[in-house]
């Protein structure tokens, strides 16, 4: 289904794996910040993207929250035109985002997790995503292979380093 839906609204299906991170795909899930279900939607953005929250709560509602993750998504790489730095708007807020890169006056989220401008469960989230997906798609994913070229790890969670290309 959320291949299917991420299809019809041009995204790449390995975006698949962002459902397991946020949730591990429960419907039910509900963080500590009152967001709820596979995508993980405060009311605010769940409302913005189109779901009815109240005494009928459609972030609960598996396809109607995953089409409002696509249009969320969409929104999000076509304001910071980067999935990694997509991510961390997705985890963190877009707002929090713009003001990493404008103190930074850099666009490259991995600067901007060198220079720890960003919460350290937003640095962890687009590395977990990416994670997931090379490890689910049997290293051949696209997200991971279009910003990464090794994986290392740490005591402390997954690293990945800055491709070459996107130094």
């Amino acid at each position: 289904m959320v291949e299917g839906v991420f299809a019809v609204e041009g995204l790449p299906p390995d975006l698949l794996w962002l459902g397991l991170i946020e949730s591990g795909y429960d419907h039910t899930a509900r963080s500590p910040k009152n967001a709820v279900g596979i995508w993980q939607f405060i009311p605010e953005t769940g409302r913005a993207f189109g779901l009815r929250v109240g005494e009928i709560d459609e972030r609960t509602d598996a396809l109607k929250s995953t089409r409002a993750a696509a249009r969320y998504l969409k929104f999000l790489y076509a304001r910071f035109g980067d999935w990694p730095l997509a991510f961390a708007a997705y985890n963190a807020g877009e707002g929090r985002v713009q003001s990493a890169i404008d103190r930074a006056q850099t666009r490259d989220f991995w600067r901007l997790v060198e220079l720890q401008l960003l919460p350290r469960e937003t640095q962890d989230y687009g590395p977990a995503v990416l994670a997931a997906e090379f490890l689910g798609e049997g290293h051949s994913g696209h997200l991971a292979t279009a910003n990464v070229d090794s994986v290392r790890t740490t005591t402390r969670r997954f690293v990945f380093a800055p491709s070459e290309a996107s130094q």
